[in-house]
């Protein structure tokens, strides 16, 4: 997660090439299944555009039936 660019994209956090770690990370996460899954607390996670970033985290991880908190 991008979180020093002060270039960033806080509109689509997504769409920037340095936060798309996030989605490749929840894509493996959906085809292995682990038993445990563990993320570490990066920098304005929970604070960049809103917390979406941590709140897209949550979601997917919970939409995988994964027991899931901050």
């Amino acid at each position: 997660v991008s979180g020093f660019n002060r270039f960033r994209n806080t509109e689509a956090p997504l769409d920037d090439p340095k936060n798309h770690q996030l989605v490749v990370f929840m894509d493996i996460v959906n085809y292995l299944k682990p038993k445990y899954v563990l993320m570490e607390n990066v920098v304005d996670i929970l604070k960049f555009a809103g917390g979406f970033l941590g709140r897209y985290a949550m979601g997917r991880l919970v939409s995988m039936n994964y027991q899931a908190r901050l």
